[in-house]
């Protein structure tokens, strides 16, 4: 699955813990709002838990709480009530089907259908879709700014150019082997050199690799200066970001859905991709997450 390995900073999770618990209205459970182990989770934990505290909805946040699984884990055994997921995790991980796919909707719809059986109730889509990317430097990609993986197929088998990635992304059947049979890069001709996430955008960022992999919403990748290159064919599988109820918790009421339409309505792959930024190099998450409400409701 797609995640940005990153430690989430223990004063901000002590803040969401605490200042994020409502008091009960009218009598209402709060809101329990899970959190995996990303800063890219704790961003939109926090996202949510504005959104909810603009209608006067009161929660209560558990974090750390790991990837997909966990979170899933979670919320079946009646222990968080909201979390964010990811369509191609979900798809892959929670229910351990095969080739998740690349068009955003439709892996959408067959995890919102597949999951109803488990109690899980997929609300409306983000426009962000935190799949695998490649990243460059941005003084690297082309003169017209067109960074697709058509153009970065050329570089990589042209000018055996390096590229590090993922182990698992470099060996198995639908990573780097089904981009390379889509846009005809000669792997032949393609130093490969296994890394972590962080060591690749460091890698690209230092010069000592041409292109490294990471997650397309990558707030890291966005401060070391590196540019996504476009899957212009739409190899890669969708990993569409958005909020997950569990069925019959205090969650499954319309207006919690309602809370979270903004939210939704408000985030692509640039926008996420900009707020984890914003967090990563040292922004305090709650006024990011007004700024952000604030934006959406100027739009």
């Amino acid at each position: 699955m797609p995640h940005i390995r990153l430690t989430a900073c223990l004063a901000v999770v002590a803040l969401l813990a605490t200042a994020c618990v409502g008091e009960p209205r009218d009598g209402r459970e709060p809101v329990v709002v899970g959190v995996g182990s990303t800063a890219e989770q704790h961003v939109l934990a926090s996202l949510t838990v504005a959104a909810l505290a603009s209608e006067e909805i009161p929660t209560e946040v558990r974090e750390e709480l790991g990837t997909t699984v966990g979170l899933r884990r979670e919320a079946t055994n009646g222990r968080i009530d909201l979390f964010w997921d990811y369509t191609g995790a979900a798809w892959a991980l929670g229910l351990g089907e095969q080739a998740p796919p690349a068009d955003p909707e439709e892996s959408w719809k067959r995890v919102r259908q597949a999951d109803r059986r488990n109690g899980l109730l997929w609300l409306e889509a983000s426009a962000a879709d935190a799949t695998f990317a490649l990243f460059v430097r941005s003084d690297a990609i082309p003169g017209d700014g067109n960074a697709t993986m058509s153009w970065l197929a050329g570089e990589l088998s042209g000018a055996e150019r390096s590229l590090c990635a993922d182990p698992d992304f470099l060996l198995r059947p639908g990573g780097l082997d089904a981009l390379a049979g889509e846009y005809a890069i000669d792997l032949a001709r393609v130093p490969r050199r296994p890394t972590g996430e962080a060591e690749a955008i460091a890698a690209v960022e230092e010069e000592r690799c041409f292109a490294g992999l990471a997650t397309a919403t990558s707030g890291a990748a966005r401060l070391s200066d590196l540019a996504p290159v476009a899957d212009d064919l739409g190899v890669l599988p969708a990993f569409v970001a958005a909020p997950v109820v569990r069925a019959e918790s205090p969650a499954d009421v319309t207006e919690v859905a309602e809370a979270l339409e903004p939210v939704a309505r408000g985030l692509d792959t640039q926008t996420l991709a900009r707020i984890n930024a914003q967090y990563e190099g040292g922004g305090d998450l709650e006024e990011l997450a007004e700024q952000f409400l604030e934006e959406v409701a100027a739009d």
